[in-house]
């Protein structure tokens, strides 16, 4: 038990729960972005494999 609760009070905990919180946030931005530039990276190589093969 004293462990948990020097782990909580000690900085080191506070710097992975601002970590984690911020990782969080780039990952709320990033996900949508990614998804919405995978489909036009989709379209854009269906688009040059048709061209190869025909």
């Amino acid at each position: 038990m004293k462990l948990i609760i020097d782990f909580i009070l000690s900085e080191e905990g506070a710097a992975i729960a601002e970590q984690s919180l911020l990782l969080g946030l780039v990952m709320v931005a990033v996900v949508p972005a990614i998804a919405a530039y995978g489909t036009r990276i989709n379209l854009a190589v269906s688009k040059a494999s048709t061209k190869l093969i025909t």
